[in-house]
């Protein structure tokens, strides 16, 4: 019989072009008791490469292989256990492989260890572990556990606070395209904490909102509403406000609203406007609640109708 790590070699490099071929190596080296072949076979039973997708076969196969000290599998388990794929969810199952994993070494499962210690996902909350594992994690070069690292480090979750290694993490973070961590660069740069350093707030916002982040988008509309960092230009201002209401945002709601009612960087529009503060104040923003509440009592409100605020 070939050597089994030559075997799956082999199986690997057929695997996506000669399916049965890449199983048949698969199952001559998985004779020999070898976990990477076991793990090969599971993943295309898995992918549905061999016929219908098969968990529960899979599963049992990762299982032999996690049994025999094999990483991957053992995250494949771990993740299959937190009701991946449809089966059945199982947190405390679902932490534990992601545990072995980790104790094995694999970044990957670092990650997913840190965030399940702390919330409280398959076991106690365990701030100084989630607080380990991210900086794990963070140092194997995952930028989202840098961020996630940084906040820690920031709210003094798990470790003493400390704002300049929060910083230096959310730069790393920002630098490598996390959105949230740019939206927090941008808030530090537009609050004077950090010097903008080429990078000034407006920037690190634009880059935010690009990837979807809301406050990032309500963030730089208040920018240029104001002139705040870059010249004022309200169309632009009530563009992303707009953006961010159709969320229901009440503070970007009552932005449209009031832009709206007085014709700021919009054709005026009293009426849409009143109708915009009735929606924000109904998603709880004090100023519109407040708003409305004076409309009220100056006015009688049988004859104006303002929607979302019965």
């Amino acid at each position: 019989m070939q050597d089994p790590a030559m075997l799956c070699q082999k199986a690997v490099e057929c695997f996506s072009k000669e399916p049965q071929k890449a199983l048949e190596l698969f199952t001559e080296a998985a004779q020999t008791g070898y976990p990477n072949a076991y793990f090969g076979i599971a993943e295309m039973k898995m992918a549905g490469m061999l016929g219908e997708p098969d968990v529960d076969a899979s599963k049992e196969l990762y299982e032999a292989a996690a049994e025999a000290g094999h990483p991957p599998s053992m995250y494949r388990l771990g993740m299959l256990y937190s009701g991946a794929a449809g089966y059945p969810e199982d947190p405390e199952k679902s932490r534990a492989w992601f545990e072995k994993a980790a104790e094995c070494g694999m970044p990957e499962a670092y990650p997913e260890v840190a965030d399940m210690c702390l919330c409280g996902y398959g076991g106690p909350v365990d701030q100084k572990r989630a607080f380990e594992m991210f900086r794990m994690s963070a140092e194997s070069g995952d930028s989202t556990s840098a961020f996630k690292l940084g906040c820690m480090y920031s709210d003094g979750i798990g470790t003493e606070k400390d704002e300049a290694e929060a910083i230096r993490l959310f730069r790393i973070a920002a630098f490598k395209g996390v959105p949230e961590a740019q939206f927090k660069m941008g808030l530090l740069t537009q609050e004077g904490t950090i010097k903008d350093e080429g990078m000034p707030a407006y920037r690190w916002y634009e880059s935010a909102a690009e990837a979807g982040i809301p406050a990032a988008k309500f963030n730089l509309g208040t920018l240029y509403y104001e002139g705040n960092g870059v010249e004022k230009d309200p169309a632009k201002a009530f563009a992303l406000y707009k953006e961010v209401s159709e969320t229901g945002d009440g503070d970007a709601l009552f932005m449209v609203g009031r832009m709206l009612f007085e014709g700021i960087g919009v054709d005026k529009n009293p009426e849409e406007g009143l109708r915009y503060f009735g929606l924000s104040a109904n998603a709880g923003n004090p100023m519109a609640m407040e708003f409305v509440e004076n409309l009220r009592r100056r006015q009688n409100t049988q004859l104006i109708k303002i929607d979302g605020a019965e």
